[in-house]
């Protein structure tokens, strides 16, 4: 009997969770990098092919943080003054 309480419990707790839309709880944050070198990418960026990429294109590399209640969800891509933030491979 009390395993088919906790089970029951058990479920409605995790239906809940996937039920519940999981929403931004703040604006998105753009963090640009200064980099010069591609040598530099090794040393610091978390995806160092993303930001040697962005030298070859003569742009920055950029990461844009979106904070979720399950964590912070990171979007890396290149930077210009124009253009802004572009996510790598959209054109």
């Amino acid at each position: 009997m009390i395993r088919y309480l906790v089970l029951v419990i058990f479920l409605l707790v995790n239906i809940s969770v996937f039920t519940e839309p999981n929403e931004e709880i703040s604006k998105p944050l753009l963090r640009v990098f200064p980099t010069f070198r591609p040598e530099e990418c090794e040393d610091w960026a978390i995806m160092p092919f993303v930001c040697k990429r962005c030298l070859w294109e003569g742009k920055r590399y950029a990461q844009e943080i979106r904070f979720y209640d399950d964590g912070p969800f990171r979007t890396h891509g290149c930077y210009t003054e124009k253009k802004g933030f572009e996510v790598l491979g959209e054109k």
